[in-house]
């Protein structure tokens, strides 16, 4: 907030006009006193020059030498200039040497001579001229300053202090007006940097809130359609579970029958097959509608990961891709629910990948939060549509024509029930899908 310009106009105004009142009082004040002083010397004159006039008129007969009608005034009649014993009685000593060089410089047929010097804080003013017959006529007065004149000596000295004064207070008052201005100025502009942050702030924890409450009702909907799916689930495990057992039994005492054709024994095996098959996807179900895995026990992942990416070696190189696993870990787990998770996985990246390429995956350890283990399988294909990358773990979910939407769902759902979890990254051309496990419990490996 600058300092306004009327303030700062009006107080140079002050400041000026009290300067220039001062000056010009000064001035009237210093030409009254020189006027003064310049009207009591020329009336001091006057009045030396008639009283020489009037002591030549009287001549040496006139009135005694030191009577005369003007109150200060000194003067008379010399017989010569060597007549300074009357000269000398006539005035004070210190009108004397003046008075005396004065007489003296009198030369004879000449005319009037006259002196003025500074005596006792006055002014003197003396004359002298010579008489026809032959003496010499005298006058000095010595003309003092009016008795008023240290009075206005003081009046101008206060005038002049009095404009410094005003000047000095008005600049002060200037500069104590822009300190101000300035710490105004700056307490604004503090206050609106606060109210600037406090705004940023508060806008970015509505932000924040806005999207953990977008993220909560997300998870919401998700938990949602889990419990729907939960049920449907229960109904569909209940009503299919036993029929398909009781089928299983029935093949499983056909194919025990003796003289039964080996191609009828192997339609029986393959359909036995398909059984478990439906089992394990009824099971995979559950899992995803929530059941926890089966029995967990010690085990080694880095082999589990070589394990599956060697029995699906055969089939990834029917579409000319490689799988290569590396790396190792222990961790604790259901051992079948994790081969299916990475079974998932590594078909997504195989499925994924372009024609002659490798399917990397590696079992690496996490340092950071509270630690464990990373496997990370990473593919180069062209990845998920940008903007449904939030979707790929979704139930049913798929990009496939012939896809079920259940193999990434299926891996989320077994990582997180043994307290890890399943992401998806892209950058630089990778696609990179991250199985995260926790470490080995204390004491559990040994148990």
């Amino acid at each position: 907030m600058p300092l306004g310009r009327p303030i700062r106009h009006r107080l140079l105004s002050v400041a000026v006009l009290g300067l220039v009142t001062a000056g010009l009082a000064g001035d009237a004040l210093y030409r009254a006193i020189s006027v003064s002083q310049s009207q009591r010397m020329e009336r001091g004159r006057e009045a030396v020059r008639d009283e020489i006039d009037r002591l030549g008129f009287a001549g040496a007969a006139g009135l005694p030498a030191t009577i005369s009608p003007i109150v200060g005034m000194r003067g008379g009649v010399l017989a010569g200039p060597g007549d300074v014993e009357h000269l000398r009685a006539a005035v004070p000593a210190l009108w004397r040497p003046t008075l005396e060089a004065l007489v003296a410089r009198l030369a004879p047929g000449g005319g009037v001579v006259g002196d003025e010097v500074g005596l006792g804080g006055g002014q003197l003013v003396a004359r002298a001229a010579p008489l026809a017959g032959g003496g010499i006529v005298w006058a000095a007065v010595l003309v003092r300053p009016s008795p008023t004149l240290q009075s206005w000596r003081l009046l101008l000295v206060a005038l002049t202090v009095s404009a410094l004064l005003l000047v000095a207070s008005a600049s002060f008052s200037l500069v104590t007006l822009k300190r101000a201005a300035g710490s105004l100025r700056g307490a604004l502009a503090a206050l609106a940097d606060d109210r600037a942050v406090g705004v940023a702030t508060l806008a970015r924890h509505l932000a924040e809130a806005r999207r953990i409450q977008e993220q909560l009702g997300k998870d919401l909907a998700r938990q949602e359609r889990l419990a729907a799916l939960g049920r449907v689930v229960a109904g569909v495990a209940h009503e299919v579970r036993n029929p398909l057992a009781s089928i299983k039994l029935r093949l499983d005492l056909a194919a025990g029958a003796p003289g039964l054709p080996e191609a009828t024994r192997g339609a029986i095996g393959q359909a036995s097959a398909e059984i478990m098959r439906l089992d394990r996807l009824v099971a995979d179900l559950l899992i995803v509608a929530g059941r926890a895995p089966g029995r967990r026990a010690p085990l080694d992942l880095g082999a589990l990961l070589r394990a599956r990416g060697e029995a699906l070696g055969p089939w990834a190189a029917l579409r000319g891709i490689r799988i290569v696993a590396r790396g190792g870990g222990e961790t604790v787990g259901d051992a079948d629910a994790l081969a299916r998770a990475l079974d998932n996985v590594l078909r997504n990246a195989v499925e994924a990948s372009p024609d002659g390429g490798a399917v990397e995956a590696v079992v690496e350890v996490v340092e950071d939060g509270p630690g464990g283990w990373r496997v990370q399988i990473a593919d180069r294909g062209a990845g998920v549509p940008a903007g449904r990358a939030a979707e790929i773990f979704e139930p049913f979910f798929t990009t496939k024509p012939d896809g079920t939407g259940l193999g990434l769902a299926i891996s989320r759902a077994i990582a997180r029930a043994h307290g890890g979890d399943l992401t998806y990254a892209r950058g630089e051309g990778v696609t990179r899908l991250e199985l995260t496990l926790p470490r080995v419990p204390a004491g559990e490996a040994a148990a």
